[in-house]
């Protein structure tokens, strides 16, 4: 059975924000913003929900992100890898979030809980994903669907599409753990 770093290592693999489409540039900038506070509690930030707005979606979708991100940093079980708004690399949490979502638009909820035990218990992965499934309908809704990256690992077990496209594949039997 694999365990959530084996999966992970199976996840695609992004380097740099400037290589991420505008549903994901999007993510990554809210939950950039988002941690701001939390690093420099004392400074003025912008508001991370203005993202959000501005791309059409509800306030629903700002409290499920909020509500998913506390989840994240009050159970985590290590420090998250979240870069600094500028920061033109991406973190390998800010990936992970991305294929989180990902997953959860793709109906993948197992998967999805199995990539966020790498963040969280199995008690924290219960309560965070109703916030996750949240945002990443939200986000479908407002046509902002998260694509298949197009850089992968080689390790791990992959399958390919009838376009001949590789995607990630995980063990099935994950999906009967959560």
């Amino acid at each position: 059975m694999p365990t959530p770093s084996s999966h992970r290592r199976t996840q695609p693999r992004r380097d740099r924000f400037q290589d991420l489409r505008t549903p994901e540039a999007l993510v990554v900038s809210v939950l950039r913003l988002w941690t701001e506070p939390l690093r420099a509690p004392d400074e003025q930030h912008p508001r991370w929900q203005d993202g959000l707005t501005a791309a059409g979606l509800s306030n629903d979708a700002a409290v499920a992100f909020d509500t998913l991100m506390r989840i994240a940093i009050a159970a985590t079980t290590r420090a998250l890898d979240i870069h600094r708004p500028p920061c033109p690399a991406l973190g390998s949490d800010e990936a992970l979030l991305l294929d989180m979502l990902r997953l959860a638009q793709q109906g993948r909820h197992g998967e999805a809980g199995l990539l966020m035990s790498d963040w969280l218990p199995l008690a924290g992965v219960r309560m965070a994903m109703a916030p996750l499934c949240i945002l990443a309908t939200a986000l479908a809704q407002a046509g902002l669907r998260l694509p298949e990256p197009a850089v992968l690992h080689p390790a791990g077990p992959m399958d390919t599409d009838r376009m001949g496209m590789v995607r990630p594949t995980a063990d099935r039997g994950a999906t009967l753990l959560h």
